[in-house]
């Protein structure tokens, strides 16, 4: 039997405090921050997110993105193609995973943010989360 290396949950940030508001444009918009974290080295994170809210006038689509820090302009985690379409006035739930790895740092944040496509009206925040989960090679089976 060959050599198996396995991941274990190592830490985990999560925060369910909404930042918002969401504004009565497209503007990319943060609207979840995890609190600060040590990343040691060697890990990879594991990055879970649900985001419900009632879509403003004329929104006809969400766009979020994963992003490291706790503004809209931090570098992009994930590809950018997380779109899905909704209808103002109309409760809409999106989640998503993904996962990121980087070299060892303190006091890192991750953000998940939200475009709401054509949108002229704010939306409504109704609930949602963001956890990262970190997780480190800690064990090789043979």
């Amino acid at each position: 039997m060959a050599a198996t290396t396995i991941t274990v949950p190592f830490q985990y940030a999560a925060s369910n405090a909404f930042v918002g508001p969401l504004p009565a444009n497209a503007n990319e918009t943060v609207v979840l921050t995890t609190p600060l974290m040590n990343i040691p080295a060697g890990s990879i994170l594991g990055i879970y997110w649900m985001f419900s809210y009632t879509p403003g006038t004329s929104n006809t689509s969400a766009k979020f993105n994963i992003r490291q820090g706790a503004t809209a302009s931090g570098a992009l985690v994930n590809n950018g193609t997380l779109q899905g379409p909704v209808t103002a006035a109309v409760n809409a739930l999106f989640s998503g995973m993904y996962y990121d790895t980087l070299a060892p740092a303190n006091g890192i944040q991750y953000s998940l943010t939200i475009q709401q496509i054509a949108a002229t009206g704010a939306g409504t925040f109704l609930d949602g989360c963001l956890i990262i989960e970190v997780m480190q090679r800690t064990a090789t089976l043979s």
